[in-house]
């Protein structure tokens, strides 16, 4: 009897099983579909639907989306798997636009950039005119000035209590470099050369002085290269641009930066401690001031630029970063070019 009651039993669980799976599949087959290709596709904004083809990526798809045909769908359909954060934005980082700073490069130029000092003081008759000059002039002026002015409103630089806007303590700290240059050449002969050279900036400057350095240089990184570009075209105006309150050192005092920088030990030590971004441009740019003191016939210390330019050309190739790499290197090889045709 109790053997009846259990297959009975058995007989009721079995029914029950076989009519949930038939009334799952009844709601698979109206609903399951597009509850799935819900959850696959979701739903793609205007903007990121692109012509695609095969499972391809179309150009209007954007980063983080993957096409391809869904099963029962009438086209392919854009799959966005991962949305990125403002945190870990996706792409170039670099922040300058290459469309903004080329409009400003052409504006500003006036040959090549390694000779800009060599044609500041031509004659006016040999360049495109007076008027483009001021107008040159003008352009790099105002954008030293306004590079200061946004000192004055950043909270890292107002913490420094200055009591001066940037541009006036700037101007300070440079006349007191132009005061008293470094000596680019002449350590292997004496001693208190290398020595000099060595404790340079800690005994040109207060150590305040190097901290507000130092904070501007990490805080303003995202626009080193237009920023030291600028100042680079500021250094190299010339005679033919006015210099209100003898501000821009002359050629000779900067010649000796440069050869400070990528000549001595000090100079070498100091660059070597900076970040790598750094150290590569303002080598780079030492280069180029040296090479124009070849052409002028002031390179008074005898500098060799010649074996830092391929090492210089080699660790700039490797950082495709850089906003105007191919500037760089396309210049260093005429710089490159000058010497090797005067073998």
């Amino acid at each position: 009897m109790a053997t009846n009651k259990g297959s009975h039993l058995w007989w009721w669980i079995i029914s029950a099983m076989v009519l949930l799976v038939g009334l799952g599949y009844y709601w698979y087959i109206n609903n399951g579909p597009e509850t799935l290709k819900t959850l696959i596709t979701g739903e793609a904004s205007p903007d990121s639907k692109g012509e695609v083809s095969g499972g391809v990526q179309g150009t209007g798809a954007g980063p983080g989306i993957i096409v391809g045909p869904v099963p029962g769908s009438k086209a392919p359909e854009q799959v966005p798997l991962e949305t990125p954060s403002e945190e870990e934005p996706v792409g170039e980082r670099f922040p300058i636009e290459k469309e903004g700073t080329s409009k400003s490069s052409k504006m500003a130029a006036e040959g090549p950039i390694e000779e800009l000092f060599v044609n500041a003081d031509k004659p006016s008759a040999a360049r495109e005119g007076a008027a483009e000059k001021g107008e040159y002039c003008t352009i790099i002026r105002d954008e030293v000035l306004d590079f200061f002015h946004s000192l004055d409103s950043k909270a890292y630089f107002q913490g420094f209590k200055l009591e001066k806007d940037a541009y006036a303590y700037f101007t300070e700290i440079l006349k007191k470099l132009t005061a008293q240059p470094p000596q680019p050449a002449g350590e292997g002969m004496q001693a208190t050369t290398m020595l000099a050279n060595i404790y340079f900036f800690s005994r040109a400057l207060k150590p305040k002085d190097l901290l507000v350095i130092k904070s501007v240089m990490e805080n303003e990184s995202d626009t080193m290269e237009f920023n030291l570009e600028t100042f680079y075209r500021w250094l190299m105006l010339g005679k033919g641009c006015s210099n209100r309150g003898n501000v821009r050192p002359p050629f000779d005092v900067i010649y000796k930066y440069a050869g400070f920088f990528i000549n001595t030990t000090g100079g070498r030590a100091y660059l070597f401690r900076r970040p790598l971004r750094l150290r590569l441009l303002l080598s780079y740019y030492c280069v180029l001031i040296v090479y124009q003191a070849d052409r002028l016939g002031n390179n008074r210390d005898g500098l060799n630029i010649v074996p830092y330019i391929q090492p210089l050309k080699d660790e700039l190739s490797h950082h495709p970063e850089l906003e105007f790499q191919d500037q760089y290197l396309d210049t260093l090889k005429r710089v490159e070019n000058y010497y090797l045709q005067r073998r």
